[in-house]
């Protein structure tokens, strides 16, 4: 029997945490977080949009608060179905403020936990982190080649704090559940596209990158029955952890 209660997250707590704690990080590195710099090879996708997602709940507490003002195109939503029936959504929003979003306080968690994700078990306890950004994945040496600061002058820190600060957020097990689908989207696509981009010259970047953007839009990486039979293990795994009650 599970010694978890499932706690759902305050997100006007949440929102008024700060995760990272690196005053005008920003200035070392051009405010790379919060712009694209990959976008001059994109065809299709967005070439100066950041994508940031949101949980269903999150997106709900981020429109009772006004939102970012300087964000003006509607939230896409992704509705995704388990074979249970079970289904869960996330919304994308595509921002443009290029770190000046107002009110800086209302940005997604997303970025207030830039430039990782936790990696979890099925009792929310942090194992390890993941980059946040899908480009961020295919850096080869990210600890000299990354061009975030953090990453490269203070991930053991910044990981460290993340661990403590996060651990309120993880007892929600539908929060526990998105990262670790989270993790099986990002391990997919890895493994499918198959290569580092910080090893490639200009040519070859262009190339990279319009794979990329071919296995973002088709889905691929995400449409085998493979990957489906995961995530509804993934789900019954937290429902276990959590005392085998039903959170979606």
């Amino acid at each position: 029997m599970s010694l978890l209660m499932p706690n759902k997250v305050n997100w006007q707590e949440i929102y008024n945490t700060e995760y990272v704690n690196a005053p005008e990080c920003w200035k070392t590195c051009g405010g790379y977080c919060c712009k694209n710099f990959y976008g001059e090879h994109f065809n299709i996708l967005d070439k100066s949009g950041v994508s940031l997602p949101l949980l269903e709940n999150e997106y709900e507490y981020y429109k009772s608060i006004g939102g970012i003002k300087n964000i003006t195109t509607p939230a896409k939503k992704r509705t995704f179905t388990l074979s249970n029936g079970k289904s869960f959504s996330i919304y994308l929003l595509s921002c443009q403020c290029g770190g000046l979003c107002e009110p800086h306080g209302h940005r997604p968690l997303v970025c207030r936990i830039y430039p990782y994700f936790p990696i979890v078990d099925a009792f929310g306890t942090v194992i390890d982190f993941e980059y946040s950004a899908l480009m961020d994945l295919f850096y080869r040496d990210p600890d000299n080649n990354h061009k975030c600061t953090l990453v490269r002058e203070q991930a053991i820190k910044l990981k460290r704090e993340l661990t403590v600060s996060m651990k309120p957020l993880l007892r929600d097990p539908e929060v526990v559940f998105i990262f670790r689908c989270l993790k099986e989207l990002v391990d997919r696509l890895k493994e499918k596209m198959g290569g580092f981009i910080d090893t490639l010259d200009e040519s070859q970047k262009k190339k990279f990158i319009a794979k990329y953007e071919w296995m973002i839009l088709s889905g691929k990486p995400w449409k085998d029955p493979a990957f489906s039979k995961r995530i509804d293990t993934i789900y019954d795994e937290v429902k276990a952890a959590f005392g085998n009650e039903d959170f979606l």
